[in-house]
């Protein structure tokens, strides 16, 4: 992992080394996932600032561009799981029916926390936690028992950096191992495709692997969506929407 964070980092916000008990919070909301498997479900997004990496297509630069990125909120697990209830209370549907997603960023980077976190999340209703993450951090056997799903987002050089600081076999391996990962990839044309399949697909099972449109627009989206369905025909991969970009564009917190 210090060789990854050493190589990616030169352009992102460099990370505090001293947080304590604490997690840099960047957002806390209810929307619906809007990619992946279980896009469509009610979702509470606990979003935290930092990034080991910095695409230069991320709809996100405000966790990590130093020019861009907004002052989080350092919270307990216990003041993050109270704000959460709150936030999922103010709906009509149970607390149990939304799925937690921890993003950013990256949450990984904060990995040490998370159990705790999630055992939190638990003892307030919910039951269901996902992590979306790029795939250079191998998780803990403890982490492991307690995620309900792992979003992986390995990536291409499409994000403007090098397969050597895109790609960990190691954490690739591990999350493939517990049978309970996507991995979405973000294509715009076949070059990503051949990338992808010659760096990825003696790594991960076919029936793992899902293709998104790049664009943060909708207009951006509906341009790409026919290239990478018909690619997912074509391979046997899956199709995964990005539904909030679809409905609402780049706005925040929806």
């Amino acid at each position: 992992m210090s060789s990854v964070m050493s190589q990616s980092m030169k352009n992102v916000q460099n990370i505090p080394t001293e947080l304590g008990s604490q997690l840099p919070v960047n957002e806390i909301f209810v929307s619906v996932q809007g990619e992946g498997r279980f896009s469509g479900y009610p979702a509470l997004f606990i979003r935290f600032n930092y990034c080991n990496l910095g695409c230069s297509w991320c709809d996100t630069r405000y966790t990590w561009d130093p020019k861009k990125i907004e002052s989080d909120k350092l919270m307990t697990v216990f003041e993050i799981a109270k704000i959460a209830h709150q936030k999922a209370k103010a709906f009509s549907c149970e607390i149990e029916s939304f799925h937690i997603v921890l993003t950013g960023g990256e949450p990984m980077l904060f990995a040490h926390h998370l159990p705790a976190l999630i055992d939190e999340l638990h003892k307030v209703g919910f039951v269901f936690t996902e992590i979306e993450t790029n795939g250079l951090f191998v998780p803990t056997d403890e982490l492991i028992e307690k995620v309900s799903w792992w979003n992986c987002s390995p990536k291409l050089s499409n994000n403007g950096m090098s397969i050597d600081e895109n790609l960990s076999e190691e954490a690739i391996y591990k999350l493939v191992a517990t049978e309970q990962a996507d991995f979405k990839f973000v294509v715009s044309n076949e070059a990503d495709i051949d990338e992808m399949m010659a760096n990825y697909g003696q790594l991960i099972p076919t029936e793992m692997i899902m293709l998104m449109p790049e664009g943060i627009t909708e207009s951006r989206q509906r341009m790409n969506m026919p290239f990478v369905i018909e690619q997912c025909f074509k391979h046997g991969f899956r199709f995964s929407p990005r539904l909030h970009i679809l409905a609402f564009g780049n706005e925040r917190e929806r």
